[in-house]
């Protein structure tokens, strides 16, 4: 018990450093990524459920290229990859097999990320989107509230835009989850705001880099004291959120909510409705990462951590089943691993 109060106190004082991108640099270059199976609750290794999430496998990643870490945000690509990226301008790709080991890793640096005239806050990269049908990918970034646009080869920058609706959000607490619909609008989530604990989005009519892409406000009301990291469109169409507190003794626990998209209207506050809480002695950390894949009808959830590149957290990638009640009729499934 002494050695877990330690380590939760331990989180507790790092907890600026969650938000701040602190990190540790290393030359290693390797783009080796190992998996540690990992139980979902150590004190009663049995426990299999929590909600409507139904467990069915957890892992710490670890690599000893400088770059891993810090994964802020998750997508599934239809070739079967996860791609991540981290609040230090990184990407952090690989698969799962059915055998449980990693599967095509690699690490790389954002195009971007590092230039002449380029610091740390052209590069905190917290939120992802993906669409399956072009393979491109939208990043946003926190501090200088950006989103830019990548070919499916991830290889140069197809476009960016600092959309002047979010010149006045908060240094450092800008677009912390970007979801593309299924219809090809966009959201985008701060991370803060106001201290009335309301914090601002943006809706876009399309692809936010495309000219004449319009845009409206709206706002989010996270759970008490939480502050939402990313979401992703479920298969019926409603929104899952996933939201993440730090504090003191219980260190980090996180919440997942549903949230009907056809609330989200011009300068509406919304809020989802929570379904599951990870708390200790479940497995949690500074949960930051969603995505959704397809499994042979199942919708299974996929949560990724961000360790703050420090020695006492972990990268967890966690894996559950979601099974809710009185579902919408399905619409367009999500990319998934039908392998899976």
């Amino acid at each position: 018990m002494l050695k877990r109060l330690l380590r939760l106190l331990l989180i507790f004082m790092l907890a600026a450093l969650a938000v701040g991108g602190v990190r540790r640099v290393y030359e290693n270059r390797s783009q080796d990524i190992a998996l540690t199976p990992l139980l979902f609750d150590e004190s009663n290794p049995s426990r299999k459920s929590v909600g409507p999430l139904t467990f069915l496998g957890a892992w710490e990643l670890r690599s000893d290229n400088g770059d891993f870490g810090g994964i802020s945000a998750l997508v599934a690509l239809k070739d079967g990859r996860f791609i991540g990226v981290s609040d230090a301008g990184a990407l952090i790709g690989f698969g799962l097999t059915n055998d449980d080991t990693i599967d095509r890793p690699f690490i790389a640096v954002l195009p971007g990320a590092y230039g002449k005239r380029v610091t740390y806050e052209d590069r905190d990269t917290e939120g992802i989107a993906y669409d399956p049908v072009s393979g491109k990918v939208w990043v946003s970034y926190e501090v200088r509230h950006a989103i830019r646009r990548f070919p499916t080869s991830l290889s140069r920058i197809d476009g960016a835009v600092r959309p002047a609706i979010m010149r006045n959000w908060i240094a450092n607490k800008g677009t912390e989850a970007l979801i593309r619909l299924n219809d090809g609008r966009f959201l985008a989530f701060a991370e803060g705001g106001a201290d009335d604990g309301v914090y601002p989005a943006v809706h876009f009519s399309g692809d936010p880099v495309e000219p004449g892409t319009t845009y409206y406000p709206f706002r989010y009301r996270p759970s008490d004291g939480y502050r939402i990291t990313d979401g992703a469109q479920l298969p019926d169409g409603r929104l899952l959120l996933l939201e993440r507190r730090v504090g003191f003794p219980q260190g980090f626990t996180a919440k997942l909510l549903i949230l009907d998209p056809a609330k989200i209207m011009r300068d509406a506050t919304v809020s989802g409705e929570v379904i599951a809480t990870l708390a200790p002695p479940l497995l949690v950390d500074n949960m930051e990462g969603l995505t959704i894949t397809q499994d042979q009808g199942r919708t299974i959830v996929w949560l990724i951590s961000d360790n703050n590149f420090n020695a006492i957290q972990r990268t967890l990638l966690m894996k559950f089943a979601l099974t809710l009640p009185n579902k919408k009729p399905e619409a367009t499934n999500a990319p998934g691993f039908d392998s899976l």
